[in-house]
């Protein structure tokens, strides 16, 4: 039995800058960009797993489960649902449905407002929801410049709208991944996550246009900006409860696309009308993507279908972690499942064959382009196991007990401080999944030395994390070579954004303090 230690190096402030040392080098090779991102997640997991064998006495057998923990995790579910829905994403543009979904979704010539705001947000959140990463950065910001926007308030659109979304996107990997790092349940982490997005969700729009179009263009329209907030917020938070958490992103974007589109007709703004119909070809991948999804859902198919995955205790790691006190003394349990027909990620590789052969691509085309498609995503598997095995062993090793021990003094006060890490961590990784995995085990050590339910601070940490997403480096670095604009312009839009950046943990400190004072848990 592995009893964590917390203070290996005596005062605790050594033993914290030890603790961190992986994570502040990490950040600093990926902002400064001087190695490649897979050797700079490769270097973080050598030295973590140095420091928690030399320092944190983890012996060399549990460092290398963990790491092998860590690998089949980020593979099985994690990858697994990314590939699944980038690849369904790619299956859809290239039986042209991309196109058909740009068209429907063109707006008149004068004025910016309702191409920011279908367009910008609504296009931006959907690609988020699906293909994730920066891929709506890429394509939306180049979208709108083709559409009459300028290159910089393009930009400044696709930067301040992928950040909200990103909480469930990616076909809500961040939230599984949450859920694993905490040693929380699922269905009550999701339940948290979605109620400390309502407030975020509802002003994801009002920020975008106030980002872009500035304080007057935003009064004026600040009807339909709150009548679509209000649409994206209440259709997330519905499917995220009722239907699937994998869908939460997706129908909240497609729910705010047709509200804002039939306001946009009820104001007579759009070049050409088009029937429903068009609209139901243009969007049919992601219509079989949502029907799958949904009955993949259903609580009698996923009992069958999970009966086909079985349950491995990891050696050298199941029960045989032990935490220590102010962390109580609870035995760790570490299984990994293998229930790939369960799966989402199953339900969306069914969605785009169906989406193949009635769009005459074909079975063999399908089956080229998966084979394909793995190949080309593989360095974000490799990626992905790097920084999952990193935070695994953060938490296994005790190192994220040692990081969260300060914060014991803070007691309630420490809600102050949780969503400001969140923002900086995804700031700093460009990532909302690596920020969660970094420090989101973290979180649970320091609900437990302060006091407060582990859930909620998780819930709050994982939906402040998003807002570091506007102003990552490698966000602006994508958003200004899609536009057209020099790299000069990555420092104007930092300025521009970070203060609408900072909104969403302030927004964040808002609803968990009211939730403390309340009792919302």
């Amino acid at each position: 039995m592995f009893v964590q230690t917390y203070t290996p190096i005596a005062p605790i402030g050594w033993s914290v800058l030890l603790g961190i040392l992986p994570l502040f080098i990490l950040c600093l090779l990926l902002v400064m960009g001087w190695l490649k991102p897979a050797l700079t997640y490769g270097f973080a997991l050598l030295l973590t797993a140095g420091l928690a064998g030399t320092v944190w006495k983890m012996p060399v057998s549990m460092i290398t489960s963990t790491v092998f923990y860590g690998i089949l995790f980020a593979l099985f579910p994690l990858f697994y649902m990314i590939w699944s829905s980038i690849f369904l994403f790619r299956v859809a543009d290239k039986c042209g449905y991309i196109n058909r979904i740009k068209n429907t979704l063109k707006t008149a010539e004068e004025g910016i407002e309702w191409k920011v705001l279908l367009v910008g947000f609504g296009l931006t959140a959907f690609i988020d929801s699906t293909a994730g990463f920066l891929a709506p950065v890429a394509i939306v910001t180049a979208l709108l410049v083709q559409l009459g926007v300028e290159p910089r308030k393009s930009a400044l659109a696709t930067l301040s709208s992928s950040a909200i979304p990103a909480v469930f996107g990616a076909v809500g990997v961040p939230v599984i991944l949450l859920s694993k790092v905490t040693e929380q349940p699922l269905e009550e982490t999701i339940r948290q996550v979605a109620f400390f997005d309502i407030i975020p969700a509802l002003a994801a729009p009002l920020i975008t246009c106030l980002a872009t179009c500035g304080f007057q263009s935003t009064r004026k329209f600040f009807k339909q900006i709150f009548i679509g907030g209000c649409s994206y917020a209440a259709a997330t938070l519905l499917s995220v409860l009722f239907i699937s958490p994998y869908l939460g992103a997706i129908v909240g974007a497609a729910v705010y696309i047709v509200v804002i589109f039939l306001l946009g007709i009820k104001n007579g703004i759009f070049t050409e009308k088009l029937s429903p119909k068009i609209w139901l070809k243009s969007w049919w991948p992601f219509v079989l993507l949502t029907v799958f999804v949904s009955i993949w859902n259903i609580p009698s198919i996923q009992s069958v279908l999970g009966m086909a995955g079985k349950g491995w205790p990891i050696p050298f790691l199941d029960r045989m972690i032990m935490t220590e006190a102010p962390f109580g003394h609870d035995v760790i349990s570490v299984s990994w499942k293998n229930n790939f027909l369960a799966s989402p990620g199953t339900a969306i590789i069914l969605a785009s064959l169906f989406t193949a052969l009635t769009s005459g691509m074909g079975l063999l085309n399908w089956i080229r382009m998966l084979f394909s498609s793995l190949r080309s995503v593989g360095m974000v598997a490799f990626n992905l196991s790097m920084i999952s095995s990193v935070g695994f062993l953060m938490v296994y090793s005790g190192i994220a007990g040692t990081l969260a021990y300060p914060f014991g003094h803070l007691a309630a006060g420490y809600m102050v401080v949780v969503p400001l890490m969140g923002w900086l961590g995804t700031f700093l990784t460009g990532s909302n999944a690596a920020s969660i995995a970094l420090f989101g085990g973290m979180q649970a050590y320091a609900a437990k030395i302060t006091g407060l339910p582990a859930v909620g601070i998780a819930a709050c940490f994982a939906v402040a994390a998003v807002g570091g997403k506007m102003i990552a480096p490698q966000a602006l670095e994508v958003a200004v070579k899609s536009s057209g604009m020099d790299s000069s312009s990555e420092s104007k839009l930092l300025r521009k954004l970070i203060v609408f950046s900072l909104l969403v943990p302030c927004l964040s400190t808002v609803v968990i303090v009211m939730w403390k004072l309340f009792g919302t848990e």
